[in-house]
């Protein structure tokens, strides 16, 4: 029977060589202020020590699977939500550090919402934080209603995340064209409301081998889009507008519609109308406040530039 005051959490831990980093981890997790959790450890067969650093731990809460063949990185979180038996879910990476109180405070505070978020700040390999940047500085936080915030961009990362395992009929299968903290945060918009939580319970780590680069700290092989330009993926787009639980339908419809014409030159003038009569939501996540006149002029650079603004990381 569920606790209705103490409701099971479960983190999906998903690890690949991650020796060097996991028992800071572990121990933040082992030491939550929260006692009704699992840790459900997904390993994706590394060839480090990570195994036997996990299982050294010896701890009732504590659940370790090892994968027969590497499945990556999306697959291995799908696996591992699959194998949580909690009322609420936390993602959790291999390399950071979750502040003592996280999931007590998120317990508290989640109330009927389907999914609740929080911010992070930065640290190094070291353990030492980067600078006064915030998740929250680097990236508008979403709690409205609308989904079109994150039809071109995702303030929720996966880490400072925690949803009702109500949400898991929709959000799976992952697609491993796209980040999975992409679609949980599309998904939960629709199906539910969500919730920020305005304080930092993560120390969020970047470095050389980390699988995302927050800080764009790592050395760019491609040339960067320039910063007056929206980088879209099309792929993105059209996959949203394919789910079968949408709440604004015929919305994101028209915006993968009006987005996938201008590759060959057609509604200009439509996508840019579009783009003004939707701005504050396709565009908060990322834009700070504009004029109306910026904001005119932001949409025609899109909407009417000779290189549409594309790229197509899933392809």
């Amino acid at each position: 029977m569920t606790n209705l005051k103490f409701p099971l959490v479960s983190i999906a831990l998903c690890t690949y060589n991650g020796q060097t980093y996991i028992k800071e981890q572990l121990d933040s997790l082992i030491n939550q202020t929260y006692q009704n959790i699992e840790i459900i450890i997904v390993d994706d067969c590394s060839t480090d020590n990570t195994e036997q650093i996990c299982l050294s731990y010896n701890n009732i809460k504590l659940s370790f699977y090892q994968n027969e063949i590497n499945i990556g990185y999306t697959k291995n979180f799908e696996k591992a939500i699959t194998l949580c038996n909690g009322d609420y879910i936390c993602l959790c990476d291999q390399d950071d550090i979750w502040v003592s109180d996280k999931i007590e405070l998120l317990v508290k505070n989640i109330n009927n919402n389907i999914l609740i978020y929080h911010d992070s700040d930065f640290i190094n390999g070291k353990g030492n934080k980067l600078g006064v940047q915030s998740m929250s500085q680097r990236y508008n936080m979403y709690q409205g209603s609308s989904v079109l915030p994150f039809i071109l961009s995702n303030c929720i990362s996966g880490h400072a995340a925690m949803f009702s395992k109500k949400l898991i009929p929709y959000l799976l299968p992952f697609d491993k064209r796209f980040y999975h903290d992409w679609w949980l945060a599309y998904v939960a918009f629709n199906i539910g409301s969500v919730k920020y939580f305005d304080h930092i319970l993560v120390h969020y780590r970047q470095h050389d081998l980390s699988i995302t680069d927050n800080l764009n700290l790592k050395e760019k092989k491609v040339e960067v889009e320039p910063t007056n330009r929206v980088a879209i993926d099309i792929d993105w787009v059209e996959k949203c507008s394919q789910f079968s639980a949408n709440k604004q339908p015929q919305l994101i419809k028209r915006a993968y519609k009006l987005f996938n014409d201008i590759q060959f030159g057609k509604s200009r003038l439509s996508l840019f109308l579009f783009l003004i009569n939707h701005y504050d939501k396709i565009f908060y996540i990322i834009s700070k406040k504009k004029s109306l006149t910026s904001k005119i002029n932001y949409a025609r650079k899109v909407a009417f530039s000779k290189k549409p603004p594309f790229y197509k990381k899933s392809s």
